[in-house]
């Protein structure tokens, strides 16, 4: 299963000095691998990143690879998650354990991070675990190796044998493999559809994708998507004889207005329209196979109206709207759960969680990149438009506090969803298809590989108990009708777009795995490794 050339670096690798990993392991760093692995994130993860659901979901990507490919790198047999290829190298006996794959990818989170934070993960990485990383720039030999060393390269030999010689000279060092990983997933990740770096621009003239060659904003659209005109504003082109009616272009997407404390106003830009055509996949292409849903755009607002009046008196409403749009928050109850459940019991090593979370990670990314595809085609109108037009019609509903409880009177035009809408298309859910993709994956995935699933999923931060998965995934898509974000369509529109895609997941990670027994299996209550030096 592993490449020809890997006994030669077996070979070569057994004149190099064994380190020993206890006394590597920081002194300040947790003992526990999950609990040392979720520091990890939390240090490395920041809010700021951003707010966009395919800019949140890209980073936490690079973040999971990168743990995936450092369990590869570091586990006989187990395939590189990119390419689905065995990795080039394979780390000696002596750092085949789940802290030298720790300390790769908290030097590989440095890569993922965007570049204006990454010295700042830094500082935070040393600081609360004593890890030992640096910035990207400080080994651009590494980088500079990588560069003549083909991506589908399938060894050490020839034009990789520079990059890989790096490593062995300095001992398989857990961070100098953590660079040499970063390096190439960032590489890749700057290549793969999204323009996560801003690199590529739209020309309108020749209706292509060209270089940006200054002032380039990262993530900025490729295809040259706009609003259309709204008829709202440029009467001539309405086909409506009254404010309540809406056909032709008032049911295509529109910028809605955005502020913040302080005052300042903003009006939306739809975010990475060229994600859904543009993006790579790992698991299948995404498709176009919905229908138009054909809404009946006034009495499903006055449902939209109805559902956020019931929301603004309803305390465990409030909640789950507020916590289901955060998917990295969703994403972490679920990863509790599993280690809570799996882990705590002994059923799943701490290498396997690493298996677990890359198949999770790429059914979302997928998810994202179906979604946004589906969305960017259908572009229509979401309910705070359509419902502000009503103008000084007065609606008895949520004003705006969120704090306070029960309606309100307000004119139709002050209208506001109960959180903020998001700047993209409001058929389908990607809600409901995100967690489509989380409950198929963890359920298949969890079933097959120990047998049973988990259950009494907890959330962060209120009361509430979910029975399993498929509750999740049921409210975590009424939440955004609750919220006012959604028409009642787009839920199961985005469950039935993304369907598939957790078994898609689950197969794709039992296929990196490649049949291979997992090298030191770390379970939880295993301890620390002790250093071992007189």
């Amino acid at each position: 299963m592993l490449s020809k050339s890997f006994p030669i670096i077996v070979a070569a690798a057994a004149t190099v000095s064994a380190y020993d990993v206890g006394c590597l392991w920081p002194s300040e760093a947790l003992g526990d691998a999950f609990s040392a692995r979720l520091r990890l994130v939390q240090t490395s993860f920041q809010d700021e990143y951003s707010t966009e659901t395919p800019q949140v979901v890209h980073i936490a990507h690079k973040i999971t690879v990168c743990q995936a490919t450092c369990n590869a790198y570091h586990t006989p047999g187990y395939l590189d998650p990119l390419t689905r290829e065995p990795t080039l190298f394979t780390v000696p006996e002596f750092g085949q354990n789940p802290f030298s794959t720790l300390m790769c990818l908290s030097q590989c989170f440095i890569h993922a991070v965007p570049k204006e934070f990454q010295a700042n993960a830094v500082v935070a990485q040393g600081e609360t675990s004593g890890f030992d990383v640096t910035l990207p720039e400080e080994r651009q030999d590494i980088a500079d190796a990588l560069a003549a060393c083909p991506t589908e390269q399938k060894s050490c030999a020839d034009n990789c044998a520079a990059a890989c010689a790096i490593v062995e000279q300095e001992g398989y060092n857990p961070y100098v493999v953590g660079h040499f990983v970063g390096v190439m997933i960032a590489d890749y990740m700057s290549r793969d559809g999204w323009n996560s770096q801003g690199t590529m621009q739209y020309d309108r003239n020749t209706n292509e994708t060209v270089p940006c060659t200054g002032s380039c904003r990262k993530y900025q659209d490729t295809t040259g998507y706009h609003p259309q005109p709204d008829p709202r504003f440029f009467t001539e082109l309405s086909e409506d004889n009254t404010k309540y009616e809406c056909t032709g272009l008032c049911r295509r997407w529109q910028p809605l207005q955005e502020g913040n404390d302080v005052g300042d106003l903003v009006q939306q830009e739809a975010i990475a329209p060229h994600v859904g055509f543009k993006a790579n996949t790992y698991l299948r292409e995404a498709t176009l196979t919905l229908e138009d849903p054909g809404y009946d755009l006034y009495q499903d607002s006055l449902q939209v109206i109805e559902e956020v009046k019931i929301t603004s008196g309803d305390e465990l409403r409030k909640n789950e709207v507020r916590f289901f749009d955060n998917k990295i928050g969703v994403r972490g109850m679920i990863q509790a759960a599993v280690t809570s459940q799996l882990a705590s019991d002994g059923s799943m090593s701490f290498q396997e969680f690493l298996v677990y979370l890359v198949g999770m990670s790429t059914a979302e990314h997928d998810g994202l990149v179906q979604a946004w595809k589906e969305k960017v085609a259908h572009d229509l109108v979401r309910p705070t438009t359509v419902i502000k037009h009503w103008d000084d019609d007065l609606l008895f509903t949520f004003g705006g506090n969120r704090n306070a409880n029960g309606p309100v009177e307000i004119a139709a035009r002050d209208f506001e969803a109960f959180i903020r809408v998001m700047p993209h298309g409001e058929y389908p859910s990607g809600s409901s298809c995100l967690c489509t993709a989380y409950m198929e994956f963890t359920d298949v995935f969890l079933t097959e590989m120990y047998g049973r699933t988990i259950t009494n999923i907890r959330p962060n931060g209120f009361n509430r108990i979910y029975a399993n998965m498929t509750e999740v995934r049921d409210i975590c898509g009424e939440s955004r009708i609750w919220g006012g974000m959604h028409y009642p369509a787009a839920v199961p529109a985005g469950v039935q777009v993304c369907a598939g895609l957790g078994t898609l997941g689950s197969e794709y990670a039992k296929t990196l795995l490649n049949n291979v027994t997992l090298a030191n299996p770390w379970y939880r209550g295993d301890g620390r490794p002790i250093c071992n030096e007189n």
